[in-house]
């Protein structure tokens, strides 16, 4: 498993708040953890994604470096900064 650092773009596995895979961004690293800020989802996660407000916290075991392809980017939702905003 490569190593993740705070600022690596990942790809995390559904989860009890989410019912499909999603792409994000990591802002902090725990022990067994990182939290992430949400930035591709697929569209049938909205209202969970909504919820979480765009964040959530995911274990290491449940991510791995990667960026959304191109294909990933047409079927799924990204969020757009207005949406982070508090």
């Amino acid at each position: 498993m490569a190593k993740i650092t705070v600022g690596d773009r990942v790809k995390c596995q559904k989860n009890g708040n989410t019912s499909y895979d999603f792409y994000a961004k990591v802002e902090k690293i725990y022990e067994n953890s990182a939290f992430v800020t949400i930035t591709h989802y697929d569209v049938r996660d909205d209202i969970n994604v909504a919820e979480l407000q765009y964040r959530a916290v995911i274990a290491l075991k449940k991510m791995k470096v990667a960026q959304p392809s191109a294909s990933d980017k047409e079927k799924m939702q990204a969020v757009s900064p207005a949406m982070l905003a508090d």
